[in-house]
């Protein structure tokens, strides 16, 4: 009888012990599972971006020193949008931007446009690689402007307008994608198309186009790669870069589109932002001497330096 009492005493012991132990255990696992990070592979959308909008003012009344009354407005937008799932991907990229100054007394005061963008990328892509970073790609860029553009202080002959010009890239390449914030596209043909829609530059023969016509085909070699990275916590840089060449016109002459954006954020809702745009295209002739008429291409340069309200998202 004692060593049945005996038995029982050691059976309940050890019951208790490994229900603890399971409960400890269980205890454990279910800890873990609240602390990991969600399954990000039922997540197949990826978005991300960032808006901006400054604002500038500066007002005289009787000052001595001088000056001259102004108020200027600059938003922009740029938004990256990515699914992919299994093999399969598609990325979409958009960058707008517009501002607009007003110089001078209110009555009198004179409207000059500082930046105007529009360009849209999509590329769908397929896996070709157990890597992961090789794919097989179709890609359209697409690029132009909001409203007509002047030779200010002239305002009133358009030298520039919504789809003129408006250039659309098209074609099949490889794209290489090493980690996520950094994409290289390759194609070895890809069509090139130059819109003038605007009948009066239409005549002109303007962005490379002949005169009358309201479209110029190209074909050649197209290249567009990425960066976007947070260099510190609070800095941010945004790049692209792309690369064209005309197979039948002037080959090895690369037409350039070169964009940089630094993004300083101070808080959640101020941020400094620097904005750098480099193009070249031997289509375009420059008016370096106005009203002389144009003489050549030259390389253009955009800056953009503001402080104002933004906002990013992901």
């Amino acid at each position: 009888m004692r060593t049945f009492t005996l038995l029982l005493l050691f059976l309940a012991l050890t019951g208790i012990l490994f229900a603890q132990d399971i409960k400890t255990v269980a205890s454990g696992l279910d800890k873990a599972k609240n602390e990991a990070p969600p399954d990000t592979a039922k997540h197949h959308w990826l978005i991300s971006g960032f808006g901006s909008l400054t604002v500038n003012q500066a007002a005289f009344s009787n000052w001595a020193a001088g000056g001259t009354n102004s108020l200027g407005v600059s938003s922009m937008l740029s938004l990256r949008i990515r699914y992919s799932k299994n093999k399969h991907a598609w990325s979409n990229f958009l960058d707008l931007g517009y501002g607009f100054q007003y110089l001078g007394p209110i009555e009198h005061a004179k409207y000059n446009k500082t930046d105007d963008k529009i360009e849209y990328t999509t590329a769908y892509s397929y896996q070709i690689h157990p890597n992961k970073k090789w794919f097989l790609t179709v890609l359209a860029n697409f690029r132009s402007q909001f409203s007509p553009g002047y030779n200010y202080p002239n305002d009133s002959v358009p030298i520039s307008a919504f789809m003129a010009p408006g250039y659309v890239v098209v074609g099949p390449g490889i794209t290489y994608r090493p980690a996520n914030f950094f994409t290289l596209y390759v194609s070895p043909a890809s069509g090139r198309f130059t819109f003038v829609l605007n009948d009066t530059l239409s005549k002109q023969g303007a962005f490379g186009v002949e005169k009358g016509k309201k479209m110029r085909a190209e074909m050649g070699p197209f290249v567009r790669t990425e960066l976007n990275k947070d260099l510190a916590k609070n800095i941010n840089i945004t790049t692209s870069l792309e690369l064209f060449t005309d197979y039948f016109h002037s080959f090895g002459c690369i037409d350039v589109n070169w964009n940089v954006l630094f993004t300083l954020k101070v808080n959640k809702w101020l941020a400094t932002i620097i904005n750098c745009q480099v193009i070249y295209d031997d289509d375009t002739m420059i008016q370096t001497n106005p009203p002389e008429p144009a003489t050549g291409p030259r390389t253009q340069l955009k800056e953009t330096i503001g402080v104002g309200l933004s906002y990013k998202f992901h």
